[in-house]
């Protein structure tokens, strides 16, 4: 038995890829690749060339042993461990939905699962498959002055529910809703939580057709805090407690 499995589920925990993104670079159905990863199947030969081809690893190191974090850094010449290089990046072309297109795209998307009809955004952001860029529209993901406000782009990788993780935030469509929540799940439907205490949550059906995008990155319109007001109020206290220490 290879190290294979264990060593492209390391590779894709460093490249912050899910399985059916993995799987798609490699032209793989999602199942396979699962089966990689816990041992229950090996590739073939042509799909190990092609893993290590693509990351620039030898082959007798994703066969012979379990790769080690810092080994792959090393491999891989767009990461580095040292402070002293640079890690260069390109812009990627992410579809961009905001509040002018937003109707036409639930209505198309689901219809065909195409972002050709949309504008694009150059991001400085990691290449990935099935990103979408939404403009938030509303307070309903902000909670103690944190999150993400109107104006806001959230930036999502497409992915299934099964690669979900319970409060993970997402971006999610289904019939007429296009949304940013944070995900749950229940015995036969999706919950989708609003961070806003006076927000309820959405269920959907599981059977119907719901489509995910989980947040990988957020540009956010305006300088965010350091600090929320409670932290402020806390702060504030401490000062008025060292200066009484001081006149005793």
């Amino acid at each position: 038995m290879s190290f294979f499995g264990k060593n492209i589920k390391k590779i894709r925990g460093i490249k912050s890829l899910s399985q059916q993104a993995f799987a798609d670079i490699f032209e793989l159905k999602r199942a396979t690749l699962g089966a990689y990863e816990e041992g229950r199947s090996e590739p073939k030969v042509a799909t190990i060339i092609k893993v290590a081809n693509y990351f620039s690893i030898s082959i007798d190191a994703m066969l012979t042993k379990e790769i080690t974090v810092n080994e792959l850094l090393r491999f891989n010449d767009a990461i580095t461990t040292d402070v002293n290089q640079i890690v260069k990046s390109k812009l990627v072309q992410v579809p961009f939905v905001d509040v002018l297109n937003m109707s036409e795209f639930k209505g198309s998307f689901v219809g065909n699962a195409s972002y050709e009809s949309l504008p694009k955004l150059s991001l400085p952001v990691e290449e990935r498959i099935g990103l979408l860029a939404f403009e938030v529209q509303d307070l309903y993901m902000v909670s103690n002055e944190e999150g993400v406000y109107p104006g806001d782009v959230v930036i999502g990788e497409q992915c299934a529910a099964s690669d979900l993780e319970e409060n993970d935030v997402v971006l999610v469509l289904c019939e007429d809703v296009l949304c940013v929540r944070r995900y749950a799940s229940s015995e036969g439907s999706f919950i989708l939580k609003a961070d806003h205490a006076h927000i309820p949550p959405i269920e959907l059906d599981r059977n119907g057709k719901v489509y995910f995008w989980k947040v990988v990155n957020v540009l956010y319109k305006r300088m965010p805090t350091s600090a929320t007001k409670l932290e402020d109020r806390i702060n504030q206290l401490d000062a008025k407690l060292a200066a009484l220490s001081d006149k005793k």
